[in-house]
């Protein structure tokens, strides 16, 4: 009981810039430098022991934020597909519609975002948020953009709808030329950006 009483200290070295943030945010917390540095510590532990990353965990918190700043919810994949025929049977050119113009809702909050590339974090983050797709790949080279997405679990409703977002996205974006092979679980979009 008595050596638990008195914890043994340590010493050691770290970059200046961050020895003295780290002071800097002890103080905003309420914490000591020696407290705080116990308390990352031991966060660092338990991720390790859970089996992330600090990296991993941050990681998926700035995807969650990114996400609820650009207005998208969570919800049930199943009943999210299941909800996407039921519009799409029902109502199919306004079903497409209103998908389309969410797309090019979405590229302009992103257009008057402010951030000095707004394409690329669009890109990124579309990335991060389309996680139930198996495989998505986004690439842009000289003016050309290709776009491919596989994923068995899409329905055929919802992949065309997911079509028409991102086509929308991309025409706002500046893109036109578009050569779409679209079928249930596989979008494959091509185009390229206007010539200004």
């Amino acid at each position: 009981m008595e050596k638990n009483r008195k914890a043994r200290r340590k010493t050691f070295a770290a970059r200046q810039d961050l020895i003295e943030r780290a002071s800097e945010l002890s103080k905003q917390k309420g914490y000591t430098l020696y407290g705080f540095v116990n308390e990352l510590l031991m966060l660092a532990f338990e991720a390790e022991e859970m089996g992330v990353s600090l990296r991993i965990l941050l990681d998926e918190r700035r995807l969650l934020k990114a996400a609820k700043e650009a207005s998208f919810i969570l919800g049930l994949e199943n009943l999210w597909y299941e909800m996407a025929d039921i519009a799409y049977n029902k109502a199919k050119r306004s079903s497409l519609k209103s998908w389309s113009e969410a797309g090019q809702w979405l590229a302009k909050s992103y257009l008057s975002s402010g951030t000095k590339d707004p394409f690329s974090v669009f890109k990124r983050d579309l990335e991060a948020f389309t996680w139930s797709a198996s495989e998505f790949e986004f690439e842009e080279v000289n003016g050309n953009i290709s776009i491919r997405i596989i994923s068995p679990r899409f329905s055929e409703a919802y992949t065309f709808m997911f079509a028409a977002f991102l086509v929308s996205s991309l025409e706002t974006f500046g893109f036109t030329g578009f050569n779409n092979d679209v079928s249930r679980g596989t979008i494959r979009l091509r185009a390229h950006r206007k010539k200004s």
